[in-house]
């Protein structure tokens, strides 16, 4: 199992000087850290854009943005966020996603504003749905999009060309196996994945389900394996 992930990346950041600070300015007001579920060790800053409140975690110059579902909570994200803080090239951003409009492409290019020459986006639930969207219209488009249980339809997918994992339950009363399979058939990315677990877990409660740890896996290993054209390797 991925305790850690080691990547080796060449130039994704500009040179200092010439991006904003990775800190956010102490003017910034918005829902405490304690609010997304973290903690002081997390040494998370918070982030104001596109109108919504957030906090970035590590200093690294790959973004990741996890967009929650709707019930706009991003403790929903409190499982992985651990393993994504192990990687020190990750720069990780939770938010209160509420369904505005373009706020995935906001929060992408919050992160590429601090230096991130690559992003991946991650999405559970509604914001599952949303990230695959989003994901077909991003310019410059994400290096990959994971969507946990998003409950996607096919004609939300007929353009999605990045790589694409979707994780889903068979018989999730919301996006079941059978739906996840229709979604999959038609999203035209060669380089995509789709894994349906027994069971009726919905979204990010995969990780905390009797197949968390290869929900997990799965995920850390899509991200490890997008994060870079050159080889990621896991340690232990």
């Amino acid at each position: 199992m991925l305790a850690s992930l080691a990547l080796t990346i060449a130039s994704s950041c500009r040179t200092a000087g010439s991006i904003p600070a990775a800190t956010a300015s102490p003017t910034i007001s918005g829902p405490p850290a304690s609010a997304y579920c973290l903690a002081p060790a997390d040494h998370a800053r918070a982030v104001h854009f596109g109108g919504l409140d957030g906090q970035v975690i590590g200093s690294g110059s790959i973004g990741v943005v996890l967009t929650n579902g709707s019930s706009n909570t991003a403790c929903e994200f409190a499982t992985l966020l651990p393993r994504l803080e192990a990687v020190s090239e990750f720069r990780t951003l939770v938010y209160f996603y509420q369904a505005m409009p373009d706020s995935i492409t906001a929060a992408a290019q919050m992160l590429r504003s601090q230096g991130c020459h690559q992003v991946l986006l991650v999405g559970q639930s509604f914001g599952g749905a949303q990230t695959l969207i989003a994901a077909a219209k991003l310019k410059p488009p994400p290096n990959a999009a994971i969507s946990l249980s998003g409950e996607s339809a096919t004609d939300d997918v007929r353009s999605l060309s990045v790589p694409t994992l979707i994780l889903a339950s068979e018989q999730d009363h919301y996006f079941p196996g059978a739906t996840a399979r229709q979604v999959f058939a038609v999203i035209p990315a060669v380089d995509k994945q789709l894994k349906v677990f027994p069971g009726g877990l919905h979204g990010a409660d995969l990780f905390d389900g009797p197949q968390g740890e290869e929900a997990l896996g799965l995920v850390m290993s899509f991200l490890g394996d997008h994060a870079s054209p050159v080889t990621a390797s896991p340690t232990q």
